[in-house]
This record gives C-alpha cells, sequence and structure tokens, in this order.
C-alpha cells in the first residue's frame, strides 16, 4: 500500500523563530506517511541566509517560497499550492494553517489518515484550543449564519469605535462561555465524552484546515477575494456550492497560540482588513 501523501502549507510573516518551531514540530509527527511543507515566506525582503532558511534548505521535505512581496493568508497559500502543483502531484491531504500552533498530538497526522482513510468528508476541522482562552475555536460555524446577521458584521465594522466595543463584548461573552462549559463537563464526567465523534459543521476554523484531494478535484479552490480574514465563510460557502461536506472531530487536537501575529484588540489597521472581508463576505455569499 502507498504511503498517504500530506501536505502543509503554512504561512510565514516576520516570525521566523515561531515559523521554525511549527515546522519541526510537524516534521517530527510519528507514523508511516510520506510529507511535504510548503513555508511561504511573505516578507517582503527575506534574508536568505536567516536561520530559518539555513534550517530547511537540505530537507528534501521543506520547501520556503516568496513571491517577493506580502500575499496575505489565503492568497499566499494558494500561490504555494499553485507553485507545488507545478512539479507534484496533488496530494491525499493538505492542511493550511497559521504558524502559531502547537502540535500537542505527536500522531496527530497518522491519527487523520487512520481516521478519514475512506471518508466522504472533503474537509476536516480538528479541536483547535485556544492558549489564550482555553476554549475550542472549533467549530467556527456549526450552522451557515443568515443575511442580516452577516450584513451586521458589516456595518458592525465598518466603523473603528463600533468595533472597538463588538471586539470587548465577543471576549467577554467567550470568556464567559467557557467559564460555564468547564463547569457543566466537571458537574457530568460523561458531558465531555458523548463529543468525541466527528459531526457535520458549517465551517472550520481558518488556523488549522484539513482538506482531502476530492475538494480541489470537485472545484474547490483556495483563491479568496480578500487579503487577510473571512477564510472560513470562503471556505464554507465554496464547500456548499461543491456539495461537500466539513467534520469536527474533537479526537483531532491541536493549540492555537492565538493574536500571536495580531492582537487581540485589533489596530486600525488590522481592523481594516477585518472590515474588508466582512464587506466581501457579506455581499458575495449573502446578498
Amino acid at each position: 500500500m502507498n504511503k498517504c501523501s500530506i501536505l502543509t502549507i503554512c504561512v510565514n510573516y516576520n516570525n521566523d523563530t515561531k515559523t521554525q518551531q511549527f515546522v519541526s514540530e510537524l516534521l517530527a509527527q510519528k507514523g508511516d506517511f510520506s510529507q511535504k511543507v510548503i513555508i511561504v515566506d511573505n516578507s517582503e525582503s527575506p534574508s536568505f541566509d536567516s536561520p530559518l532558511y539555513n534550517l530547511f534548505k537540505s530537507d528534501s521535505r521543506v520547501l520556503i517560497i516568496n513571491s517577493g512581496k506580502n500575499l496575505g493568508y489565503y492568497g499566499g497559500a494558494a500561490w504555494g499550492l499553485r507553485e507545488y502543483i507545478k512539479e507534484f502531484p496533488l496530494p491525499e491531504w493538505i492542511i493550511i494553517c497559521n504558524i502559531d500552533i502547537d502540535l500537542i498530538q505527536p500522531d496527530l497526522l497518522s491519527n487523520l489518515r487512520a481516521l478519514y482513510s475512506a471518508s466522504h468528508y472533503a474537509i476536516i476541522a480538528p479541536a483547535i484550543i485556544s492558549a489564550v482562552s482555553g476554549r475550542d475555536q472549533n467549530p467556527y460555524m456549526r450552522t451557515r449564519p443568515t443575511r442580516l446577521r452577516m450584513h451586521f458584521y458589516k456595518w458592525t465594522f465598518r466603523y473603528y469605535p463600533i468595533s472597538m466595543i463588538y471586539q470587548l463584548l465577543a471576549l467577554l461573552k467567550n470568556k464567559i462561555l467557557f467559564i460555564l462549559k468547564r463547569a457543566l463537563v466537571r458537574s457530568n464526567t460523561n458531558s465531555g465524552q458523548k463529543f468525541l465523534v466527528p459531526q457535520q459543521i458549517y465551517a472550520p476554523h481558518g488556523s488549522f484546515v484539513v482538506y482531502n484531494r476530492k475538494y480541489f478535484e470537485s472545484g474547490g479552490t483556495l483563491d479568496h477575494g480578500v487579503f487577510l480574514f473571512g477564510e472560513e465563510i470562503f471556505i464554507a460557502e465554496t464547500a456548499k456550492r461543491l456539495g461537500l461536506t466539513i467534520a469536527y472531530d474533537p479526537r483531532l487536537q491541536i493549540k492555537h497560540q492565538e493574536h500571536s501575529t495580531t492582537n487581540i484588540f485589533k489596530s486600525r489597521k488590522i481592523l481594516g482588513f477585518v472590515r474588508e472581508a466582512a464587506e466581501y463576505c457579506a455581499n458575495t455569499f449573502f446578498r
């Protein structure tokens, strides 16, 4: 039997140390599979003599590429995949992820292979535990939001003071929900076990998304229409249009060092990208 092929595409922007740590953890994953890693370096002026380049330049499993400009998150990932398939066939699994990820399961990739060797799911969303709040960031959305909700986001992020208030309220809400959920699990020892099965969801969290190649063979792409943010809605709507399904599986777990590249309370520049993504998603998919 041929080894399972897994390609991971991660996007680095001026964070060589964390990228180096993440890729090293990835290459140390246990299991009988072949893997490749593409580091899309979005740094406008990369140093090709940096520790990051020197560490992996002799490793045939790792390819570091740079377009000479910042392509954004999914823009960089899309470009990286296009460069890869110029030379190699489409692998069985493609992971698109941030670099602020800790692989707390040393056999994550082999478990992915074992659990989904034959599955109708096109996209897998693992449990993504936030290092900031302790909560699971998946599912990003269990069901498709309404048109009203998406256009509410569009108008909320259009104005800076309103968006700052919204961020604060959202942070408080998530903290309260996490505390209540933890209290519920402690009061019922079985409550945490019944959820350890895959569940079909609408949208996965964008920090770590696992694609089966059937997503791309069915016509799916990574060509999101904006620079940053909103990739969750793009992924969900693309899968919906193609008749593909997305699974949330809490048996697969990673930790997210959340906001290592963007602050919890976003700057005006970053909120500009949020506003652009909110408008794009609302106007494109929820007209």
